[in-house]
Parts: C-alpha cells; structure tokens; sequence
C-alpha cells in the first residue's frame, strides 16, 4: 500500500512537471531577450542563423540620431513570428546605433497575456512593431508580404519621422 502511495505521489509529481514544461509557451509571455528571440528563430529555421539585412536598410538605421525605439509583439510559438522578429534583432544588432535600440515582448496565441502591455500599447494582432521616436509612439508595422522587413521598416522609420518634421515646420505655434 505504501508502494502505490508512494508511486502515486511520484506520479502527480512527474505530471505536476511535465505540465509545467509543456507551459514553456506560457514562459515565453512577456518580455524577451533579444539572443532568445534569435535562438528560437533559428531553430525553428536553420536559414535565420546567418541572416543578414540589407546594406540601404543597416545605412538608414546607422544614420538615425534621435532616438527611435522598437516593441516588438510577437507570439513565440509561431515560427513566422519568429522569423519577423528575429529579422528585426538582427537589423537593431547590425546598425550598431546607440538610439536604435529594441526590445521584444512574447504575447499569448489569444492575446489574452500580457494583458497589461497589450492593453497599453493597444495591440490587437501579433507580430507587430510600435515604434517610438523620441519617446513618442510614430507608427506602427505589421509584416507585409514579400518586403523584407528591415526595408519595410527603414522606410517607415524615415516616412514618419519625414511627416513629423514637416509638420512641425507648418506650425506657427511651434517656433
């Protein structure tokens, strides 16, 4: 008898654990690290390893000098996701540019978690890049379809910052 209580406690612990792992995904709810992004990306595909963004990309990302900072949303068990994001790492690494910087937020398949900085930074769809210039929220990119995404992003880095510009020269109030 004290066999089989013995065996059965092992046994909910074991389940208690393999439980636990299999929440991995659950682990991966939150902020990320960068290299973790990457690691997982890699797995998922091998190509992802030795990626490498464009030059007019890394050109336009070196040339910032005002502050622009990324949030990446992605979910972290979807290999595209990954990939996306992994992309993105890679350019922010590669720039070598002090004010370009990234950080990478694992969000749940539902979007349920983290509610927190979903609800904040009003995100509704995975992946997606909010992206702050100057501590200010300036645009917003989702994936599209067949741009490589530190293109994608340059362009949209450089088209905002372009209409913020313009508009601060039209307003009167502002000198």
């Amino acid at each position: 008898m004290r066999a089989v209580a013995g065996w059965a406690l092992g046994l909910v612990l074991a389940l208690s654990v393999a439980a636990a792992i299999g929440r991995q995904g659950t682990g991966l709810v939150g902020y990320l690290p960068k290299d973790r992004v990457v690691e997982l990306a890699a797995a998922a595909d091998g190509s992802l390893a030795s990626y490498t963004p464009s030059p007019a990309a890394l050109a336009s990302f070196a040339a910032l000098v005002d502050p622009v900072h990324l949030r990446v949303f992605l979910c972290a068990s979807r290999p595209a996701d990954l990939a996306f994001a992994a992309r993105i790492a890679r350019s922010v690494e590669a720039a070598a540019n002090p004010v370009f910087s990234a950080e990478f937020v694992g969000v749940a398949a539902d979007l349920s978690e983290p509610a927190g900085l979903l609800s904040e930074n009003a995100v509704t769809m995975a992946p997606e890049v909010v992206i702050y210039w100057m501590g200010s929220e300036i645009a917003r990119m989702r994936p599209g379809a067949g741009a490589a995404a530190e293109e994608e992003l340059a362009g949209l880095i450089f088209q905002a910052r372009s209409q913020i510009a313009e508009e601060m020269i039209l307003d009167n109030d502002f000198f």
